[in-house]
Order: C-alpha cells, then sequence, then structure tokens
C-alpha cells in the first residue's frame, strides 16, 4: 500500500483566512514612511498595511484597497497608472504633500477614487480606507471639487448616531466585529438566523454601507463597538 504523502499547508492562504481585515497595499518611495505606517496600523483590528515592493507584480496583490504615498508629483501619476494597468478594478487612494484643488481634481480624474494629505490623522485615514472601500469618493473637504464635498457632507449628516440603533442591532454588529457568521451570531443570540439576516439588512441601510466589511469597519469608527 502506497504511502500518502502529506501536502504541506500554504503559509499565505492560512493567513489570509485566519486575518479578516482589510487588507491595503502601500506603495511608499521612502522606506521610513513605509514604517510609519506600518507602526501605526500595527495594532488595528480592521486595516491591515501590506508593503508593496518596487518590482511587486501587482496583477497578482492580494489587497483590497491601494494607497500611494508618493513623495512627488511625478511619482504619483506613475504609480497611478501602474496600478491602472495592472489591476483596472483596484480602489486607489493617494497621499501626498500638495492640497490645492487642481492637483487633487486631476489626481482623481487620472483614476484614484480617494485623496489624503501627507498630514492626514489616523481618523481620516481609516475614513477615506472605509469609504473608498465600499465604492465612494474621498476628499479633502477643503480643497476638494465640489461634487466630492457635496457627497461627503451628505455622507455625514446621514450617518445615525448611537440612538438610532436597537439593542438587539448593537448586539449583532458586536458579534459581527468578532467575525461571527450569521448562524453563529443566531445560535448566540437564540434567535432565528433569517432574523439575524434582517438585523444585518437593516443596519447595512442605515450606515449606507454595501457589505458587512464596511459594516464592521464603520461600527468601529462611529464607536459603537468596541476594537478589542
Amino acid at each position: 500500500m502506497a504511502q500518502q504523502v502529506e501536502t504541506p499547508p500554504d503559509h499565505a492562504a492560512t493567513q489570509r483566512s485566519r486575518d479578516a481585515r482589510l487588507r491595503v497595499g502601500v506603495i511608499a518611495g521612502d522606506p521610513l514612511r513605509m514604517l510609519g505606517f506600518q507602526a501605526v496600523f500595527e495594532d488595528h483590528t480592521v486595516i491591515a498595511i501590506v508593503p508593496v515592493a518596487e518590482a511587486a507584480p501587482l496583477d497578482s496583490l492580494d489587497v483590497d484597497v491601494m494607497l500611494i504615498a508618493a513623495q512627488n508629483s511625478s511619482q504619483v501619476f506613475e504609480a497611478i497608472g501602474d496600478v491602472r494597468a495592472a489591476r483596472p478594478l483596484m480602489r486607489l487612494i493617494v497621499m501626498a504633500v500638495p492640497d490645492d484643488q487642481e492637483f487633487i481634481e486631476r489626481v482623481l480624474r487620472v483614476g484614484a477614487h480617494g485623496y489624503l494629505t501627507a498630514s492626514a490623522e489616523l481618523a481620516e485615514m481609516e475614513n477615506a480606507i472605509a469609504h473608498v472601500y465600499d465604492g465612494d469618493t474621498w476628499a479633502p473637504v477643503a480643497a476638494g471639487h465640489s461634487a466630492v464635498q457635496a457627497s461627503s457632507a451628505a455622507a455625514a449628516s446621514a450617518i445615525p448616531g448611537p440612538e438610532a440603533y436597537t439593542e438587539r442591532e448593537l448586539q449583532v454588529l458586536q458579534l459581527l466585529n468578532t467575525g461571527q457568521s450569521n448562524r453563529e451570531i443566531a445560535v448566540t443570540l437564540r434567535i432565528e438566523e433569517r432574523t439575524v439576516k434582517s438585523h444585518v439588512a437593516r443596519l447595512l441601510k442605515k450606515m449606507g454601507v454595501k457589505n458587512r466589511t464596511a459594516l464592521t469597519m464603520q461600527a468601529i469608527f462611529q464607536r459603537l463597538v468596541g476594537t478589542s
């Protein structure tokens, strides 16, 4: 009888399955800046930073959103072109020093979905990543074009406060944040799975997002659930 040979595990795939965080690929010309991104998001429960090497194959990179943090304008547009050519559907954010309206509009016209100034703080970065991943556009209100300003203002005013959620909805949010499936949530709360689905559907509508990942991110950003 032939001896079966055990196939070694795919460690990358195993790690990906265990880590449900949103993977943000970062293209940064300055190694120190890359270390800064990694340090800021090291213990983040929702976002994981994936450094993108200069010669990395962009077409097979396992990321959900790409962040370009180039040092000058020419590098910004070169990187946008590279990403657009390799991954036309990739959601893309640019983080750069210029904050004038003309530059930001140009960045958005050539294929970026969001823009952050180099001085953006963690909360703004979190919000930009969440909105861009969910299919929206993000730019600084003070410098962005009027369309982005209007949509950003409308989105901000439409986000309900904690009082808009029932106790059961907050329980479902907390369990979603721990990575539980609809069936597991139903067992934990001792309700039917279809009831959980109804709660999730209402939560998606209230928060104005399209999927469970964005829902969890928004819940954390709005401090509706804990981050530990």
